[in-house]
């Protein structure tokens, strides 16, 4: 039987690992790395098997070892360069969105124009009534919930529009901006909805490289 401990070579500290023998036996660590395992005597093997370290392979020798200290080397992972691309269809969103979210978009809410009900063509001596209803529903619609969630979900749209051609990675990119330089530009010179949809994308980039000339001046 021999025991002993399985240690990390770069950092000296316990590692969980099992341990199989040429003749058959095996066994794990305990939480200190520590572990006893059965051997057939001099000429066999014990193999440690632990994640992130390399496999190593101890001989078992004359005198056989009673205590027993394993230094593992942490095995080096080479990935293969993998490009992401990420790529939105901003129209698909929109639509799934709007059909999502379908009776907050298409709420209309009560305007006073609507609170005025003309009489009946064919009673005589009547005059125009009004829906006091409607002239609250009206003038309070501004606190009203899907009045409410209608402007966030038309702003969020929006802004969901700018961003797919005005955004952090282009603008780092044509002006070497980072960090909180770049998010002040941003914030400095976001541009409105309406430039946006009548800018070709050459109108854009000519937008960014003008601002960042105007923005280094400034600071």
């Amino acid at each position: 039987m021999i025991s002993g401990k399985i240690v990390s070579d770069s950092t000296n500290t316990p590692v969980a690992a099992r341990l199989f023998t040429h003749s058959g036996y095996q066994t794990a660590t305990n939480a200190a790395g520590n572990f006893n395992i059965q051997v057939k005597g001099v000429g066999d093997t014990i193999k440690v098997f632990a994640i992130g370290y390399k496999t190593l392979i101890f001989p078992v020798k004359l005198p056989v070892q009673k205590y027993i200290v394993i230094r593992l080397e942490t095995a080096s992972v080479n990935l293969k360069e993998v490009t992401i691309k990420a790529e939105r269809n901003h129209q698909k969103d929109s639509i799934d969105h709007r059909a999502e979210y379908s009776k907050v978009f298409n709420y209309q809410p009560a305007k006073l124009k609507d609170a005025f009900v003309a009489p009946p063509s064919n009673v005589p001596f009547t005059f125009v009534s009004i829906d006091l209803l409607r002239v609250i529903s009206a003038l309070t619609r501004n606190s009203d919930p899907k009045y409410k969630l209608q402007k966030v979900l038309l702003r969020d749209e929006q802004g969901d529009y700018i961003a797919t051609r005005f955004n952090r990675g282009l603008v780092s990119r044509v002006t070497g901006l980072k960090g909180d330089s770049l998010q002040t530009y941003m914030d400095k010179y976001y541009p409105t909805l309406d430039w946006v949809k009548k800018a070709s994308d050459y109108d854009i980039l000519l937008y960014i490289k003008s601002k960042a000339t105007e923005f280094r001046k400034a600071n």
